[in-house]
């Protein structure tokens, strides 16, 4: 799989999107037919491959050691499986490429349920109801902000899909509420990791709790989000990157990335868990996994 190569490609990748725009008209042209060919073709074969999704009653898990280049632990890696909200990382990491701009202000979308009132944010304050609460309404809002539409957005999730090497991947909103969002633990390790060179997704997805003001007859009331991974955010300070995700198909969902030093030296780690039965095997398994790593306990089995 060879993580640091796929870190090499993700900025060969990027650099060559943001070349694309000094190319002349006619070169512009030929590079967006070929790549309308590419993704076309490779969403299209998504969409047939992953029409169905094979039910299972073990979990999918993967824990990589990106300093070796290693899995320390594997079980169902290339299992597809519904994506729930860690599809909010990619809606992150393609609202960022287009505006980082987080003082514009947007109404917030009626398009599914939302823990904030139905009133106008900053970008700033939906990024952070989106990667700290998972909040479903401020993700569809960023996604109708971008050029195009949502129906744009959504196509270029899928395209920087293609682009990082996510074969098993496919979205269909910006929420994870769709049960056509999926991916697989291994590709989730590799989202991660491309999400993870936006220091915003890194500093707002750790964040425990953020309050945002809301007016309520011309008074401001404060709305105070909790983090859905606060458990873990509590008892591990070494977390860097942090989304958690849940449907009925999905299951219980988590993925991490993780710092930790050993003779003065950072080491990094991914943790992907997906399809767990509640919150406490999510959490149960991360931890059985970090406990592991830190403290060198005794070999541990995820298939509870």
């Amino acid at each position: 799989m060879n993580i640091k190569n796929k870190l090499l490609d993700i900025q060969y990748a990027i650099e060559n999107w943001y070349n694309a725009r000094q190319m002349t008209v006619v070169e512009m042209l030929v590079f967006v037919f070929l790549l309308c060919v590419l993704v076309v073709g490779s969403v299209e074969a998504k969409t047939t491959k992953h029409k169905r999704i094979v039910p299972t009653n073990t979990m999918s898990i993967i824990h990589i050691d990106l300093k070796h280049d290693s899995i320390i632990k594997g079980q169902n890696i290339e299992q597809v499986r519904a994506l729930a909200s860690i599809t909010k990382l990619m809606t992150a990491i393609v609202a960022l490429d287009h505006n980082t701009d987080m003082d514009k202000m947007l109404t917030l979308s009626k398009l599914t349920h939302s823990k904030l009132p139905r009133r106008e944010y900053t970008r700033g304050e939906l990024f952070h109801a989106m990667l700290i609460k998972s909040d479903n309404a401020a993700a569809e809002t960023i996604a109708a902000d971008y050029p195009g539409g949502r129906e744009k957005f959504i196509t270029n999730m899928n395209i920087r899909a293609t682009l990082m090497g996510l074969k098993n991947t496919h979205f269909n909103d910006p929420t994870g509420l769709n049960i056509g969002n999926v991916s697989t633990a291994d590709d989730v390790a590799h989202l991660v990791v491309g999400a993870a060179f936006y220091p915003m997704i890194r500093d707002i997805s750790t964040k425990k709790e953020t309050t945002i003001l809301v007016q309520v007859k011309r008074k401001d009331r404060p709305v105070v989000l909790s983090n859905t991974n606060k458990v873990l955010l509590h008892e591990f300070d070494s977390i860097l990157l942090s989304k958690t995700g849940f449907t009925n198909p999905a299951g219980f969902c988590v993925a991490i990335l993780i710092e930790q030093q050993v003779k003065n030296e950072a080491h990094h780690q991914v943790i992907v868990v997906m399809g767990a039965k509640n919150t406490a095997q999510r959490v149960d398994t991360v931890k059985r996994m970090m406990y592991h790593e830190m403290y060198g306990e005794r070999e541990y089995d995820y298939r509870i």
